[in-house]
C-alpha cells in the first residue's frame, strides 16, 4: 500500500501531465493518427476484409473452429499490416535517396515504423502460438498401447 506522501506526489505529478495545453499543441497532436495511418484499423477499408478473409481461410482451412478462425484472422491482419509498414519504410528510404527529406526526420519516421513493426510481429507471434495450440487440441489423437489403437 503506498504511503500518503507517495499518493500526494502522484496526484501532483498527474496534474502536470494532462496532455497539450496550448491551441497550437492541440492542433499538432490532432493530426498524429493521420500522419501514416498504420495504427488505424484497416478492417473497414473496402478491399481489406476480402483479402484478410482470403488469407485467413488459407491459414486455417475450411474445417477450423471459431477459435482457430479468430487466430487466423489476427495472423492475416498482421501480415497485411506488415506489408503496409514495409512499404512505408521503402518510401522513407526513397525520400532519403532522392533527398526529399532531411535525415533527421527520416530517422524519426523509421523509428516510428520500427515500433509498429515490432508490435505487429509480437501480435502475430502470439496468434500463431495460440493457433498452433488450438490446432493440436482439435486434431483427433490416436493412443497406441501395446501395439493396439485405443
Amino acid at each position: 500500500m503506498p504511503s500518503d506522501h507517495k499518493i500526494a506526489a502522484n496526484r501532483q505529478n498527474s496534474q502536470r501531465s494532462t496532455g497539450p495545453r496550448t491551441a497550437l499543441a492541440k492542433k499538432r497532436i490532432r493530426r498524429n493518427a493521420l500522419r501514416h495511418g498504420l495504427s488505424a484499423t484497416i478492417v473497414n477499408a473496402p478491399a481489406i476484409p476480402t483479402e484478410t478473409n482470403r488469407l485467413a481461410q488459407e491459414i486455417c482451412g475450411s474445417h477450423a473452429g471459431p477459435a482457430q478462425r479468430e487466430q487466423a484472422q489476427i495472423i492475416a491482419e498482421c501480415e497485411l499490416l506488415l506489408l503496409r509498414v514495409r512499404a512505408a519504410r521503402v518510401r522513407v528510404f526513397e525520400d532519403i535517396s532522392l533527398k526529399l527529406s532531411d535525415a533527421t526526420s527520416c530517422l524519426e519516421r523509421l523509428m516510428r515504423l520500427e515500433r509498429y513493426e515490432r508490435r505487429l510481429l509480437s501480435r502475430r507471434k502470439y496468434a500463431i502460438r495460440a493457433f498452433s495450440v488450438l490446432s493440436l487440441c482439435s486434431e483427433p489423437t490416436t493412443i497406441i498401447v501395446n501395439g493396439c489403437n485405443k
